[in-house]
C-alpha cells in the first residue's frame, strides 16, 4: 500500500462497536405529526394550490408543475393506487391556473380495465414491508429488459439451481397465468412507456407528462424516446399522506441550495471518501483527481445525489446549476472506483429482512453474510453462469457484482409512508422507497448499469444487446439503505477529514446561508428540520440492536401502528397526529 494510503486509512477513526454505537448519540425517533387523511378534496386545496406552483425540482429528474403557464396541456398518468382525493385536487388547482388537463390511468393508456391493472397489481406487488425481499423479484426479474432482456432464462436456472427459493419469490398465487401474459407485458414500465410515446405523437398539443414510481427505474423513460424530455415527474401527489406533508411543497430553492453545498464539497483535491453507519456499514474508496473531475461533472440529480463515481459516469448527466438541461459531454465509466470494506442494513426499497452483510475487494462484491431470502438470492446469483467472468462494454474489470450506486436523499421532509409500507400507496412494489430520499439516508444498489452510451441519451444499445447475448443482467439491483450514515471525504491539500452526513443528518441544513435562505419561509429550524427518523432499537432507542436486526419488521410494524392509531411515542412537533 502506498505511503500516504496507508497514512490516510490511519487516520479514520476506526467503526465503533455494538457497545460504542450505544454510547453514541444518534438523532432520535420522529414521525411527523401533521400528515394526515383528508376526509374530502376541500381540505387538500391548500396544499394542491401550492404543489403546483412549486418551480423547482421535486425529486429524481422532477420538475415543478409551477413551470408550465396558462394554455398548456398536461398529462397525468396515474396507476391504480391513485387516490380520488388528491388527484382530483391537484386537476382542480392546475384548472385554476388555467392549464389544461388530460387524465388518462395506466391502464386505459395501453387499453386495458382497471380490473386488469388490480389483477396484476394483485399479481406483482409487494404485499407489504415484511416481503422486502421480493425486491429481488419485482426488480431483478420483472423490471425487463432494463435488468435482464431474457428473464425467463435466468427464472429457469434459479428454479433449476434451487427450487424453494424461486417459490418463494414466485408463490402460485403470485405467478402470471398464461392467458395473462399478454395483458401483464403491457403492463409493465416498457409497455406503458411504449403507449405514451405513441399518445404523444398523436398529441402534439401536451407539454408535459407525470408518470411513475420512485425508483421504477430507466424502462419507461427509455420506451418513451424520443419523447422522453416531455416527462417531467412522477405520480407521487395521488397518494394522501404525500400531498398532506411538506415533501411535494418544501421551498425549491432551499432545496437547491442544499443540493448545491453538498455538491460543491465534493472537490477535486479529494482523494479518500469513507462511509459508515452503526448497522456495521464501514466502506471506503480512493478517488484520484481525473476520477473526481469526471464524478464532479455529473454528480447531481434532484433529491438523488450521486455519491459515488461509478454512479456519475457512463451517462450523459446534469449540473446543478443548469438542471433541467442534461450535460453535452459524455462521461465514461472506467476507470471505476475500487471500494473496500462492508455494506450492512436491515432495510431496502422493498421492505425489511434479516441484518445483511456484503464485503466488496477493489470493487467487486466477495461475500454477502444473512440477509434471509434476500440474501439468498444474491448468494445464488454470485454463482450464475459468466457473472464473475465476462467483460461488459465500457468495461476494464470483468464481472456483474460490482458496487454501482451509492445515492444521497436531500428533503428533510421526506418520511415512512404508512400506506407504501403496507404496500397499497403509491410505490407499490417498493414499500420504502419513499423514505430513502429524506435528507441524509443513502441507498446503496449493486450491480452494473450503464444509463446511457457515447452519443445517445437514448437506450444503451451495445450495453443492452451483451446482455441479451449472454444472458447475463444489464440493470442494478439489490437496494439496501443506511438511515444514519456519517459520509466523509479526505482533501489532499488540507490533510483534513470534512463530514457530508453525521450520523445520519445532512450536514448542509446547517449552512449559514441554507438557513438564511430557509428564513424567508418562517422559522429556519423547523424549515428544515428532519421530521422523519426511524426508530432503530439498540442505536437510537432502547433495546438490543441484534433483538432488531433478527426481525427487523416486528419492530417497524408494532411502530407502525402506533403511528396510525394516534399513540406513538414520537411524533414531531410533539403532539397527537389528527385522524
Amino acid at each position: 500500500m502506498p505511503r500516504l494510503a496507508r497514512a490516510i486509512v490511519a487516520s479514520v477513526p476506526q467503526r465503533s462497536s455494538t457497545q460504542e454505537n450505544q454510547k453514541t448519540q444518534y438523532p432520535a425517533p420522529r414521525f411527523p405529526s401533521y400528515v394526515k387523511q383528508p376526509k374530502s378534496v376541500d381540505d387538500l386545496m391548500p396544499k394542491a394550490r401550492e404543489f403546483v406552483r412549486v418551480t423547482g425540482s421535486l425529486g429524481p429528474t422532477a420538475i415543478g408543475m409551477g413551470t408550465f403557464k396558462s394554455g398548456d396541456t398536461l398529462l397525468l398518468v396515474p396507476d391504480v393506487t391513485a387516490e380520488d382525493i388528491p388527484l382530483e385536487a391537484v386537476r382542480r388547482a392546475l384548472e385554476e391556473r388555467s392549464i389544461k388537463v388530460v387524465i388518462r390511468t395506466e391502464a386505459e393508456m395501453v387499453g386495458l380495465s382497471r380490473e386488469d391493472a388490480e389483477f396484476f397489481r394483485k399479481l406483482t406487488a409487494i404485499p407489504s414491508a415484511e416481503q422486502g425481499y421480493l425486491e429481488a423479484r419485482l426488480y431483478w426479474f420483472e423490471d425487463s429488459p432494463r435488468v435482464w432482456t431474457n428473464p425467463d432464462v435466468a427464472k429457469a436456472w434459479l428454479a433449476k439451481k434451487n427450487p424453494d427459493l424461486f417459490n418463494a419469490l414466485y408463490p402460485k398465487e403470485q405467478q402470471i397465468p398464461s392467458d395473462f401474459k399478454a395483458k401483464a407485458e403491457k403492463l409493465t414500465p416498457t409497455g406503458i412507456g411504449t403507449a405514451i410515446r405513441k399518445y404523444l405523437q398523436q398529441h402534439r398539443e401536451i407539454t408535459g407528462v407525470y408518470w411513475g414510481k420512485p425508483g421504477f427505474g430507466f424502462s419507461g423513460p427509455r420506451a418513451m424516446s424520443p419523447e422522453q424530455g416531455k416527462l417531467k415527474g412522477g405520480t407521487a401527489f395521488t397518494n394522501s399522506w404525500v400531498l398532506s406533508g411538506e415533501v411535494t411543497t418544501f421551498p425549491s430553492d432551499v432545496t437547491h441550495l442544499i443540493e448545491k453545498k453538498t455538491v460543491e464539497a465534493i472537490t477535486t483535491d479529494i482523494d479518500m471518501v469513507r462511509v459508515t453507519d452503526p448497522e456495521g456499514t464501514d466502506l471506503s474508496w480512493k478517488v484520484t483527481p481525473e476520477m473526481a473531475k469526471r464524478w464532479i461533472m455529473n454528480i447531481y440529480e434532484p433529491n438523488h445525489l450521486l455519491m459515488y463515481p461509478d454512479t456519475a459516469t457512463g451517462r450523459y448527466g446534469f449540473n446543478v446549476d443548469t438542471f433541467p438541461a442534461v450535460n453535452k459531454e459524455y462521461v465514461p465509466r472506467e476507470p471505476i472506483a475500487l471500494a473496500n470494506g462492508v455494506i450492512a442494513g436491515t432495510s431496502g426499497s422493498g421492505g425489511f429482512w434479516p441484518r445483511v452483510e456484503i464485503t466488496f475487494k477493489d470493487g467487486y462484491m466477495t461475500k454477502v453474510k444473512g440477509g434471509g431470502l434476500y440474501g439468498d438470492v444474491i448468494r445464488t446469483f454470485m454463482t450464475y453462469p459468466h457473472i464473475n467472468d465476462l467483460k461488459y462494454p465500457y468495461y476494464d474489470h470483468p464481472g456483474y457484482w460490482h458496487l454501482w450506486e451509492i445515492a444521497l436523499g436531500t428533503n428533510p421532509k421526506n418520511f415512512r409512508n404508512p400506506s407504501d409500507f403496507y404496500g397499497s400507496g403509491y410505490s407499490g412494489y417498493y414499500c420504502l422507497t419513499f423514505e430513502r430520499y429524506r435528507s441524509g439516508v443513502i441507498h446503496w444498489g449493486l450491480g452494473n448499469e450503464l444509463p446511457h452510451e457515447p452519443g445517445s441519451t437514448g437506450p444503451p444499445l451495445k450495453w443492452l444487446k451483451f446482455g441479451a447475448d449472454n444472458n447475463l443482467p444489464s440493470g442494478h439491483d439489490f437496494h439496501i439503505h443506511n438511515n444514519f450514515i456519517t459520509y466523509q471525504v479526505h482533501h489532499s491539500t488540507t490533510g483534513k477529514w470534512v463530514k457530508l452526513v453525521d450520523r445520519g443528518h445532512l450536514v448542509a441544513l446547517d449552512d449559514p446561508d441554507v438557513r438564511a435562505l430557509a428564513s424567508k419561509y418562517g422559522d429556519p429550524s423547523t424549515i428544515l428540520g428532519e421530521d422523519w427518523v426511524p426508530e432503530i432499537p439498540g442505536i437510537n432507542a432502547p433495546g438490543s440492536y441484534e433483538d432488531y436486526s433478527r426481525d427487523p419488521w416486528k419492530y417497524a410494524n408494532a411502530q407502525m401502528k402506533k403511528i396510525l392509531d394516534g399513540t406513538y411515542e414520537y411524533y414531531y412537533p410533539a403532539k397527537k397526529r389528527e385522524n
